[in-house]
């Protein structure tokens, strides 16, 4: 295959993308094994027929690839509808006006390169080229960051994506060029606002329905408040992340985090995901399960949840599911927690030790319950 990022023309080019999809998703994340096809080493399913696919070659090897349905090329069914929460834009924005990114993936040894920013360039030349008002995806938290730099917003209440685990839908307003050059997106250049009919609709379409709130949209001390709303965050006399922090050296460990809001069932972590994420649990209780679907431990305010797979650089070894309505957590994503790390030494250390004392605190009262 010739090097370059285009649209699957060939069939050899489709392949290299389903294999790729395989190698990333069900070889290295352990993800979709029941979708994939283990003899081909493919995967792939029948929403493909209905989508347009990018892929990135480099010496000759696919190293990258996504997955774009476009209205216009075929309504958007159903299960579309439903998963990227499409019904209300459809009463403003025509099917052709609207397209849906999934299934992007980067080679392990090429995620650190233009190759993502590359076939995203692509697909919006397309969607500019197409008059495209919206592009939709479903991000998890431990993305978060990397979409909102590029300018997508969240918009509408997470979700548990089967066999991944908690989602946020955000979408990307392409005439917002106000809002995509505030954040810096490496797109602000492409489009203007007077190049499409809906963006002012579609701006006040956002906060309707959303249960995330970004660090980076309120001040500090709205955010702070947002944290501490739950009184049963203070009153409990177990260790807290936040314990022996300054308000200032706790406003320095969340500057990249999101308060995100979760129903009583949804699967904030799943088993065996390659995420890295580590969140702190605002307000709710959160169920630590087993594969087997065995109850490990409950999870009160103030803990911390997704340590293990940070730390240990492992898939995650349980899942955790929201135990009741209303569960608030913080998400601090890998990225921001390394960089913590290494430039940060002093809240580094207090943090740390916080999670020390919340971990021994939690074996204790484990301890305590096996032993009645």
């Amino acid at each position: 295959m010739q090097d370059g990022v285009r649209f699957t023309e060939t069939e050899e080019e489709l392949h290299a993308s389903f294999q790729l999809r395989y190698k990333v998703y069900v070889e290295g994340m352990g993800r979709l094994k029941d979708k994939g096809d283990h003899e081909l080493k493919e995967l792939r399913d029948e929403q493909d027929q209905l989508a347009r696919a990018i892929v990135a070659v480099k010496d000759g090897t696919a190293v990258g690839t996504l997955r774009l349905f476009w209205g216009g090329d075929v309504p958007f069914n159903q299960n579309l509808i439903d998963a990227y929460h499409l019904s209300p834009f459809q009463k403003l924005l025509k099917d052709s006006e609207i397209c849906v990114i999934e299934r992007l993936m980067v080679d392990e040894q090429h995620r650190r390169s233009a190759i993502a920013l590359q076939m995203y360039k692509l697909a919006w030349d397309f969607c500019i080229n197409h008059h495209v008002e919206a592009v939709f995806l479903d991000c998890e938290p431990h993305h978060i960051n990397s979409y909102l730099k590029l300018g997508f917003r969240p918009f509408a209440k997470t979700y548990s994506y089967p066999g991944i685990g908690l989602v946020i839908p955000m979408v990307y307003i392409l005439g917002d060029s106000e809002h995509l050059k505030h954040v810096g997106s490496p797109f602000s250049l492409l489009t203007k606002e007077s190049d499409f009919k809906y963006t002012s609709q579609l701006i006040e379409m956002l906060e309707q329905n959303r249960n995330v709130l970004i660090k980076s949209e309120v001040d500090d001390k709205s955010y702070l408040e947002q944290i501490y709303n739950d009184n049963n965050l203070l009153a409990s006399d177990k260790p807290k992340i936040f314990d022996s922090l300054t308000d200032s050296e706790i406003d320095r460990l969340i500057e990249k985090s999101a308060i995100i809001t979760c129903n009583k069932g949804d699967h904030i972590i799943e088993f065996n995901n390659a995420a890295r994420t580590m969140f702190v649990v605002l307000s709710g209780h959160v169920e630590v399960n087993l594969p087997s679907g065995a109850l490990l431990a409950v999870i009160s305010p103030g803990e911390v949840i997704g340590e293990i797979a940070y730390f240990l650089d492992v898939p995650r070894t349980a899942s955790i599911i929201a135990a009741t309505n209303n569960v608030k957590i913080l998400s601090l994503d890998q990225a921001s927690m390394s960089r913590l790390l290494k430039y940060e030494p002093t809240i580094a250390s207090k943090f740390l030790l916080s999670i020390c004392k919340s971990l021994c605190s939690r074996l204790m009262s484990n301890a305590a319950i096996s032993g009645r």
